[in-house]
């Protein structure tokens, strides 16, 4: 009789350690960061070299240096209008 007592105690406690649900893992949820910026994005040049017909070597080369100029100065308005934005620490991901 002792023996039907146990076996029943341990397929119960079987049983029930069978049926406890798992525990849910959360899921990464992903937020946008707002970044607020000071200056607008500078409009890129428009190049003066490659443009119709080749002009000679002088004005092919002034034109060329022209364009260095206008996209150096393109860089530098970028740079800015960069580093005027917030940088915010994002949440560490999971």
């Amino acid at each position: 009789m002792m023996r039907v007592i146990w076996s029943v105690v341990a397929s119960l406690a079987l049983v029930g350690c069978a049926s406890v649900p798992a525990v849910p893992v959360p899921a990464p949820v992903k937020v946008a960061v707002a970044v607020g910026c000071l200056g607008e994005i500078p409009a890129r040049p428009i190049n003066t070299f490659n443009r119709g017909i080749y002009p000679g070597d002088s004005a092919a080369a002034k034109a060329a240096l022209i364009d260095a100029a206008a996209w150096e100065g393109y860089a530098l308005s970028l740079e800015v209008a960069q580093a005027g934005c917030e940088k915010k620490p994002r949440a560490p991901m999971q």
